[in-house]
């Protein structure tokens, strides 16, 4: 009897620890997983400034939702504050109004960290046009303003972007 439980105990603590090691697993897999797995990539490309690559960027879509992502990759440290101003001074160019520009800037200055070389930056616009940032492939926020997505993207993907070479090649256009 001594015998046969202590048989039954060994393999429930067998069991048990298996169990664990799946669903550790599971959560490895989950943790790990790019929120652009499921999507297509589109084309990449780098953006330099003379010498220096300041990141190189990835724009993946998923052909079943028509969802766009755009992921970028820094080169150099940058801090929050220099990348809103960028981003501001990228949709002053493209002619969009103060008062959107605004609107648009002032989720960002709660949900942008600082970046160094590594880290990722990833938006995932949605099919009802909610935008979801990723750092480093964690999420960081939701901008729900249905215009905000597409004017992000346009930084890169209007034929009036600054960086039209880089807009070809996230687009695949060229290699």
């Amino acid at each position: 009897m001594r015998q046969l439980l202590t048989t039954r105990s060994h393999i429930s603590r067998r069991i048990t620890l298996a169990a664990i090691l799946l669903a550790l697993s599971g959560v490895a897999s989950s943790i790990s997983a790019s929120p652009t797995s499921d999507f297509q990539k589109l084309g990449e490309g780098e953006m330099n400034y003379m010498f220096w690559t300041i990141y190189s960027a990835e724009l993946f879509s998923s052909v079943s939702t028509g969802e766009q992502a755009l992921k970028i990759e820094y080169q150099k440290s940058i801090d929050s504050q220099a990348l809103i101003d960028a981003t501001e001074d990228q949709w002053n160019q493209l002619g969009y109004t103060q008062k959107n520009i605004n609107a648009w800037l002032e989720p960002l200055n709660a949900l942008w960290p600082n970046v160094k070389p590594g880290n990722t930056l990833t938006i995932i616009v949605a099919e009802d046009q909610t935008s979801r940032f990723y750092f480093d492939d964690q999420p960081i926020g939701v901008v729900s303003n249905k215009e905000f997505g597409q004017a992000f993207l346009s930084i890169w993907l209007s034929e009036k972007t600054s960086e039209p070479k880089l807009r070809k090649q996230l687009l695949g256009l060229v290699k």
